[in-house]
């Protein structure tokens, strides 16, 4: 297989054009709320950054963007046709490995979109070293709540067969933590499961942030594993309208 036709299958349309949204609404954002970044004075990275980077877009506009895009990996197991059983568990990590670059692809692109518009629009200056330090942490966590969602549209997609029914699953993990934060229960981390587990705070530790990343990683291995459980599951191959095992 040539390296163009592997980057094509990493970076097909639906991808890119999610890339692309994403990248616009950022620019929107830098417009409409960038006021409240000049106004901090002497505010924290990560809290600068919260104000263009935030759980109320995570659940509105980031989640879906990232269900959208993961749409585009599950071709291979969104057929219908399988060649052997032993195939399986290759075609499954191929989807899974490209779930990950989308993961990383879209975290990457937010976080440097929030950087640069914190540093254009910050009264405060901080050093280079602190935008490295923080975009780095800010990367991890932010790709490991993507590839959660990601991994969730797999799921769904292998039990359901629905595409609906998966974005569905995925905007309702991603409102999770939007709800919390109407409620007293935002003061009780235990109850945290999406972009509240992914906001980085270096000023305050990183144990919240390991402890975030930890959970994150949970998530993202349980339903691994379910998607390998249900992948197994899948024991017949339509033959001219017939169903015949393997």
């Amino acid at each position: 297989m040539s390296a163009a036709t592997r980057l094509a299958r990493l970076f097909d349309r639906r991808f890119v054009a999610g890339l692309a949204v994403l990248a616009g609404v950022c620019v929107v954002v830098a417009l409409l709320w960038g006021h409240n970044v000049a106004a901090m004075g002497d505010g924290t990275l990560s809290g600068a950054y919260g104000q263009v980077v935030n759980y109320s877009l995570a659940t509105f506009v980031y989640v879906p963007i990232c269900a959208f895009s993961a749409a585009g990996a599950m071709r291979p197991v969104a057929s219908a046709v399988w060649v052997i059983r032993s195939s399986r568990g290759r075609t499954l990590l191929a989807v899974m490995g490209r779930l990950v670059v989308r993961a990383l692809a879209l975290s990457a692109l937010l976080t440097l979109c929030g950087l640069v518009s914190v540093r254009l629009l910050s009264p405060t200056g901080h050093a280079v070293g602190a935008y490295v330090a923080f975009g780095l942490l800010a990367t991890v966590l932010q790709t490991l709540f993507f590839l959660v969602v990601c991994l969730i549209v797999l799921a769904v997609r292998l039990l359901t067969g629905s595409g609906s029914y998966a974005m569905l699953a995925a905007l309702g993990y991603g409102a999770l933590d939007y709800l919390l934060c109407m409620t007293s229960a935002l003061n009780n981390s235990a109850l945290w499961t999406g972009w509240l587990l992914a906001t980085a705070m270096p000023e305050d530790g990183l144990v919240a942030e390991v402890v975030g990343a930890l959970r994150l990683a949970a998530l993202c291995a349980f339903l691994g594993l379910l998607a390998v459980w249900l992948v197994r599951k899948k024991d017949y191959l339509p033959e001219e309208g017939e169903p015949r095992e393997l």
